[in-house]
C-alpha cells in the first residue's frame, strides 16, 4: 500500500510503499529508509482542523417507553433531534427547558401531548411532519420566541391553549381538517396578524383570538365559493376576538349563527360592519367599545340581547356600548333593540322630539294624561 512520504536528505516529496524497507529518491538519487520517510512527512505536515461540529443529541438523552417520549435530559442542548421510532410527544416531556431553540420530530409521531413544549421561551422554529394527528393542551403555551409554526393537514384536533402566549408568532396556519378552534388556542399572540379559518370549522370558542393585538385580518375560507356554502363557521364564542384593537378588515360569513358575549369588544379599528341574515342571536356587549365603528347593518331578523347579570356586564349591557361613532345603522327591527345602539339612538333624539315621539326609541305615546312609550315604556318627559 502506498503511502506518502518526504525524503529527510533533499525535502522532496514521494510515494513509498510499506511493503519496502528502503527505496530511492527519485530526486537526489540517493537511499532512504521507508518508515523513516513517512514519519518525516508526517512531522512535516500537520492534519487540516476539522470545523467544529456540535453532536446531535444522542439517544441517551430520551426516556421512550412503548413509543411516546416521556422526558429528556438534554438541559445544555439547543438544537433537539427526536430519534425515529418515537410516535407521541408526551405529555410535558419538555416543559421548561428554556435551552432548546429547534426542535426535528421525525415521520411517525402522532401525538405532541399536552404542555410537551410549553414554556420553553427560547424555542424559535419546530418541524412537525406529516402524520401528525393531535396537538393537546398547552402543548406550545408561553414559547415567547416562537415565529412560525407550520402545521400539517392531517391534524384532526387541536386542544385548548395549544399557542397561548406565543408572543413572537408572526405567521400559522390552521390545519385544513380542524373543526373547532377551541378555548384560547391563540389568545395573547400579541404579533399574529392575518389568520384564515378553514371551511370545516364550525366553531371558534371563547377566547380563541382574545388580545392578539396586532391582528388585522380574518379572513374564512367558506366564502371563497361566493354562494352560501354548507359548511362554516356557525358560532363565534365569547370575547373570542376582545381587544383585537388592529382589526379592520372583517367579512363575517353567511353560515354564522350566534355571536357571543364581549366576542369583537374592543376592536377598535373596526369601520363598517355587517351582520348576515342568518345570524339568530348576538348576546351582551359583542361589539362594545369599538370606538370607531361608524355603520352597522342587519340584514336578517336578528335578536339582541340586553343581559341581566349587572355583575357579569355592568349597568349597561347594550350590544354597541361605547360606541360614540356610531351613527349609521340599518336593521328592520331597530325600534324593538334601540337599547343596543346608544350613540345612534341618542343622534335621533332631537328629530324624535321634533316629531312627538319617544326621545330614547322613537315610538309613539299612548294615554291621555300620563303619556306612555308604547314601545319602550317611558313615561314622556319633556
Amino acid at each position: 500500500m502506498n503511502k506518502q512520504g518526504k525524503c529527510y536528505k533533499c525535502g522532496g516529496f514521494i510515494a513509498v510503499s510499506e511493503a519496502e524497507d528502503a527505496v530511492i529518491c527519485p530526486f537526489c538519487g540517493k537511499a532512504i529508509v521507508v518508515e523513516k520517510a513517512i514519519r518525516s512527512y508526517t512531522a512535516e505536515t500537520p492534519p487540516e482542523p476539522q470545523k467544529p461540529q456540535k453532536p446531535p443529541v444522542n439517544d441517551a438523552f430520551f426516556v421512550v417507553v412503548t413509543g411516546v417520549l416521556i422526558s429528556c435530559s438534554g438541559f445544555t442542548e439547543t438544537d433537539i433531534r427526536i430519534p425515529d421510532g418515537v410516535e407521541a410527544i408526551g405529555d410535558a416531556a419538555f416543559q421548561g427547558m428554556n435551552n432548546i431553540r429547534t426542535v426535528h420530530l421525525p415521520a411517525g409521531v402522532k401525538a405532541i401531548g399536552s404542555s410537551a413544549f410549553s414554556g420553553c421561551r427560547h424555542l424559535e422554529s419546530i418541524s412537525i411532519p406529516e402524520g401528525v394527528e393531535t396537538v393537546d393542551r398547552d402543548a406550545f403555551n408561553g414559547c415567547i420566541h416562537l415565529k412560525s409554526v407550520r402545521f400539517p393537514d392531517s391534524i384532526t384536533r387541536m386542544e385548548a391553549g395549544a399557542l397561548t402566549g406565543c408572543t413572537a408568532l408572526e405567521s400559522v396556519n390552521i390545519p385544513a381538517r380542524i373543526e373547532s378552534l377551541p378555548w384560547r388556542i391563540f389568545e395573547g399572540c400579541t404579533s399574529l396578524r392575518s389568520v384564515t379559518i378553514p371551511k370545516p370549522v364550525t366553531t371558534i370558542e371563547d377566547s380563541a383570538f382574545a388580545e392578539c393585538t396586532a391582528l388585522e385580518e380574518v379572513k374564512f375560507a367558506c366564502q371563497e365559493a361566493g354562494d352560501v356554502p354548507a359548511t362554516g363557521v356557525r358560532r363565534i364564542g365569547m370575547n373570542a376576538f376582545q381587544n383585537c384593537k388592529k382589526l379592520s378588515r372583517l367579512e363575517l360569513p353567511e353560515t354564522l349563527e350566534y355571536i357571543g358575549n364581549q366576542a369583537f369588544r374592543g376592536c377598535e379599528s373596526l369601520r363598517r360592519l355587517t351582520i348576515p341574515a342568518n345570524v339568530k342571536a348576538i348576546y351582551p356587549l359583542a361589539f362594545a367599545d369599538c370606538a370607531h365603528l361608524e355603520s352597522v347593518t342587519l340584514a336578517g331578523d336578528t335578536e339582541l340581547y340586553k343581559g341581566s347579570n349587572p355583575y357579569k356586564y355592568g349597568e349597561n349591557a347594550a350590544t354597541f356600548h361605547n360606541c360614540p361613532r356610531l351613527h349609521e345603522v340599518s336593521f328592520t327591527n331597530l325600534q324593538k333593540h334601540f337599547w343596543a345602539f346608544t350613540a345612534y339612538m341618542k343622534a335621533l333624539e332631537p328629530m324624535h322630539m321634533k316629531n312627538g315621539k319617544c326621545r330614547h326609541c322613537g315610538g309613539s305615546f299612548e294615554g291621555w294624561s300620563v303619556k306612555i312609550c308604547s314601545v319602550c315604556n317611558t313615561p314622556k318627559d319633556y
